[in-house]
């Protein structure tokens, strides 16, 4: 009985253990690129855009997102994460075409779905019961 009772605690510790580390990953590289949106968002919106800037920010997000995205695929589903890389490469070609009002559309709905995904995988009692 104690025997079992000591399996049961190690297991538990390591589920607690990864879940922690999964969650700390997840949140640090949503507020990274949400935080990145923002500063796009915030460039795409001053009275002179500085195109050179938008793209630099664009490219940067793109190369973040693709790096995070093969880490976080082992937890999170695909279809989540999908939604985020097709809202970024909208973003880009919207960026691409100058058309910044559409390009500000997609990173707020990509800040929404970054959101989404965070509240929905975190640890807390509403996700699990």
């Amino acid at each position: 009985m104690l025997k079992e009772f000591f399996i049961c605690t190690i297991i538990l510790i390591f589920i607690f253990l990864g879940n922690g580390i999964t969650q700390g990953y997840s949140r640090d590289s949503i507020e990274n690129i949400n935080g990145k949106l923002t500063n796009l968002r915030e460039e795409m919106h001053k009275e002179k855009i500085n195109e050179e800037e938008v793209i630099k920010h664009e490219e940067e997000i793109d190369r973040e997102w693709k790096e995070m995205f093969s880490k976080l695929a082992y937890y999170i589903e695909h279809e989540e994460l999908e939604k985020v890389s097709t809202n970024l490469e909208n973003t880009k070609t919207y960026i691409q075409l100058k058309e910044y009002d559409n390009a500000i559309k997609e990173v707020n709905e990509g800040i929404y779905i970054l959101n989404h995904i965070e509240d929905k995988y975190s640890f807390n009692l509403q996700n699990i019961f």
